[in-house]
């Protein structure tokens, strides 16, 4: 990936990140997806920050020549035991480690050199970027 493809990524990826976490701190208390499991504003920002900091270490181990994380047979499972992990998190610790792995993400891809992109690598920095953003804003109904 070249660096103009990267500068691009991540000015989407701040575009997306501003508009989603705007409408989360602008409605922090309610249920933001309508049906189903109720999801506030905290929750969304300890899902985000959980799978953020799971592409930033992959990122991390990728650039490093180390071992990935292998896939996840079942996602759904692995977003319910998170939730329910962070469950008694406040919004603040959400929100504050929601910014931190974000900030990290930004960093991380900002560091990496053009010749070390390669098609895993940049799957891997797109995964929980703009794609992962956009849907989470375009679940919420309020």
């Amino acid at each position: 990936m070249n660096m103009e493809t990267v500068v691009e990524m991540i000015r989407m990826d701040r575009v997306e990140w501003d508009l989603l976490t705007g409408i989360l701190d602008d409605h922090p208390h309610h249920n933001l997806h309508g049906s189903g499991s109720p999801w506030t504003s905290r929750d969304v920002y300890a899902h985000l920050a959980r799978w953020i900091s799971y592409s930033n270490n992959d990122m991390e181990a990728c650039c490093a020549g180390r071992e990935i994380s292998p896939p996840i047979e079942n996602i759904e499972e692995m977003n319910s035991g998170w939730h329910q992990e962070d469950s008694r998190m406040t919004l603040a610790e959400a929100r504050q480690k929601a910014h931190d792995a974000f900030n990290r993400r930004i960093l991380i891809i900002q560091s990496i050199r053009p010749d070390r992109w390669n098609k895993d690598l940049e799957k891997i920095a797109r995964y929980d970027g703009v794609g992962h953003l956009s849907a989470h804003r375009s679940y919420i109904n309020i």
